[in-house]
This record gives structure tokens, C-alpha cells and sequence, in this order.
């Protein structure tokens, strides 16, 4: 199916000639902010929320554009609203299909974070802090034994579910999508939509749980794939290590008439790597980010690399000039 995808072209989600000049929502300010698309100095509450008059489905709309396979996605393909389908220079799929190298301090749709969250928790995220996981209010109407899986039917379109949590007093739900681009993705899908009844969403990033028990989960979380990320940099570095390697065998000039001929295997030293820890495994600090398996386990990485298994070529080359110097020094 993904291949399927991958060749066809993008689909166009909505006719240029079809957009009204002024697709505004009612004013309830003095101007209006084109970059959070509402009315400023006005009533912000929820009342004021217009439902999307458009919606992404992925199974049609996914497809092969200009863009680059390392290129962002297009935001307003999310929002099912983009006018260019094939012609557009972003991609239209989503985070989990692309080959977008992410940037920590931009989203999947390529737009810079901030080094703190708005006040009310939109806009594009912050950068300081690994956030998977959406506060979606506007649930008022849904009876409490449908919440979770009406949630579930509409949001696990855009990524993988790690847990939903809800509030039924509240009358919002908490989502974790598995990666943060999952959760930017769906974020913007779903923001002012509907579910299978006329509730509007309203959709933010969820503070920081205060729950220790979930803390200490998010902090292993993150520490695994830390150490993911680290192996995979270290496996780069012996990789480029390898290839820049070059090893070769020269002569070394006689001092003296009779004199064996020496011979001097020359190799390009590899590069520096960085201390991954000062300290024993066993006796690290709490403090320290990554735990003491871990520790041990990027020492026994780094050590692989610093000290490389001989070529077996050099084995060969080795024993060859030895026979040579022997058969030479018979004659």
C-alpha cells in the first residue's frame, strides 16, 4: 500500500477557483492576525471556534509531489486544504513515511519552535522540550463510554496510539502519539474538527504530567532513545572511519648494502571520539542522564571503534613479504 502511495500523484484536495477571497471567521476583535488566523482584542473562548470546512483523508490525498524526499510536509495538505497536489514542493504524506531528516528545532512541516510554549499551550511547540502528547477539549457532547473509542477511531489515522487518557468531568482527553512528529501531524489534522457528532475540537499541547510515576516513564522513554540516537551516530563515525582508512606498504630505502628489505604499513589514525563517561557504570551519579547499563554500553561501542579488528588483507600482506624476506635470505 505504501508503495502504491509513493507512485501516484497527489491528489488536489480543493479547487483554487472554489477559495473565497475572504474566508475569514466572524469577527469578534479589532484586527485580525493572519499568522494565528483569529481576531485580536476579542472573546478567545471556545464559542468562538469555526468548524474546518476542510479535512485530510490520508488514503486518498497521500502521494508523490516535487518536493524532495527529505523535504518538510505540507501543512495545509495536514489541514486537507492544498490547492498544488502534485505540483506542491512539500511532501504529502505523513511524518512516519517520509525521509525528512528532523531538525530539533523545527516540526515536521519544516516552521521553527520557540523556546517556550505560548500561554496557551498553540502554536508550533517548543524546542526545549520532547512533546508527544495533546490536550483535546470540546468532548462535551460525547457520552463517556464512547469517548475513548471514537478518539481512538479518529486520531490513529495520523500515527501510532501510545495511550489516551480521559477526563469525563472535564469533558477533554488526553492523546500520546508514540513519536512528537506523529503528534504535530495530528495536531493540525484534527484542529477545529469534528468527530461523529457537531462538537468542535479544540486542540493544544499538553503541559508536563506531574505524575511522578509517569515522569520517571517519560525519562526512561527518552533515555533509550538517546541511547538509540547515539549508537546510530557512533555506527556513522566508524563507518566514515573505515572508508577514510587507507592503508599502504612502502619500501624502506637500504642503509646498508644486504641489509633486509623493512616494510611499514601505514594507516590513517582514526579520529578522536568524544569521552562518553568519566566515571564507572556502576558508580554514577542520579543526576546523570543516561543509567549506568547504558554508560557501559556506549564505553563497549566506543572501545570497538578506537581499537578496529585487522584487515585480513594486511593479515595476507604481512605473511607474504615474510616469505619473501626468508626466500631472500637463503639465496
Amino acid at each position: 500500500m505504501a508503495n502504491l502511495i509513493s507512485d501516484r500523484p497527489a491528489r488536489l484536495q480543493v479547487d483554487p477557483n472554489s477559495i473565497a477571497d475572504d474566508d475569514k471567521p466572524p469577527q469578534t476583535g479589532t484586527s485580525f492576525n493572519i499568522w494565528f488566523l483569529k481576531w485580536s482584542g476579542g472573546d478567545s473562548s471556545s464559542k468562538n471556534y469555526v468548524k474546518s470546512k476542510f479535512r485530510l483523508n490520508v488514503k486518498k490525498d497521500s502521494g508523490s509531489t516535487r518536493a524532495p524526499s527529505n523535504s518538510p510536509i505540507c501543512l495545509f495538505f495536514a489541514r486537507g486544504c492544498c490547492y498544488k497536489g502534485p505540483k506542491c514542493n512539500y511532501q504529502h504524506r505523513l511524518p512516519s513515511s517520509t525521509k525528512h531528516s528532523n531538525i530539533p528545532t523545527q516540526d515536521c512541516f519544516g516552521r521553527d519552535k520557540t523556546a517556550d510554549y505560548k500561554d496557551d499551550m498553540d502554536g508550533v511547540g517548543s524546542f526545549n522540550r520532547y512533546n508527544r502528547t495533546l490536550y483535546v477539549g470540546g468532548l462535551n457532547s460525547i457520552s463517556n463510554n464512547k469517548i475513548e473509542n471514537v478518539l481512538t477511531k479518529h486520531f490513529q489515522e495520523f500515527g501510532s496510539i501510545d495511550k489516551i487518557r480521559v477526563l469525563y468531568d472535564k469533558g477533554c482527553a488526553f492523546i500520546s502519539f508514540k513519536t512528537e512528529e506523529e503528534a504535530q501531524f495530528a495536531k493540525e489534522a484534527m484542529q477545529s474538527q469534528s468527530l461523529d457528532d457537531d462538537e468542535i475540537l479544540n486542540i493544544r499541547w499538553a503541559s508536563e504530567d506531574p505524575n511522578p510515576h509517569a515522569q520517571r516513564q517519560e525519562q526512561r522513554r527518552l533515555e533509550e532513545k538517546a541511547l538509540e540516537t547515539v549508537k546510530q551516530l557512533l555506527s556513522q563515525v566508524e563507518e566514515k572511519e573505515n572508508k577514510r582508512r587507507k592503508v599502504t606498504v612502502e619500501e624502506v630505502e637500504e642503509e646498508y648494502e644486504g641489509e633486509e628489505e623493512s616494510v611499514k604499513l601505514i594507516s590513517a589514525p582514526p579520529a578522536a571520539l568524544p569521552q562518553i563517561g568519566a566515571t564507572d557504570p556502576s558508580s554514577s551519579s542520579s543526576s546523570s542522564f543516561f543509567s549506568g547499563n547504558s554508560l557501559a554500553e556506549l564505553k563497549s561501542i566506543r572501545r570497538k571503534i578506537l581499537l578496529p579488528t585487522p584487515s585480513p588483507v594486511l593479515k595476507e600482506s604481512k605473511v607474504e613479504l615474510k616469505d619473501m624476506l626468508a626466500y631472500d635470505s637463503d639465496d
